[in-house]
């Protein structure tokens, strides 16, 4: 079952190392959407992170600009890649923070 989901989901997955994705987000290139939930957000967000939960991702997509590279994050790679899926199917630009947010 594992093997058959990563098969699925690896080859739409576009991911990026936490310091090529600093790099990008540090030169204005992309910004950090965390998809945890609010109580997760507040432990440890990355600086200037937007956070938009998974299961809310859907009704606040025109919140987010179109002509920016979205590095979609969570504590484990698992939300994201889900954000990455959705953002992807409706046009954006985004990757997943590969291994999610490094510990505070």
């Amino acid at each position: 079952k594992t093997d058959f989901r990563n098969l699925l989901n690896d080859p739409l997955a576009r991911k990026l190392s936490f310091a090529d994705a600093k790099k990008l987000v540090d030169a204005g290139k992309a910004k950090w959407l965390d998809v945890r939930l609010p109580s997760e957000y507040q432990n440890n967000a990355l600086p200037g992170s937007i956070n938009i939960p998974l299961y809310m991702l859907r009704m606040k997509l025109a919140a987010l600009a179109t002509n920016v590279t979205w590095i979609a994050c969570c504590d484990t790679g698992r939300r994201s890649s889900v954000a990455v899926f959705v953002l992807t199917q409706k046009g954006y630009d985004a990757y997943v923070l590969d291994k999610g947010i490094p510990p505070a």
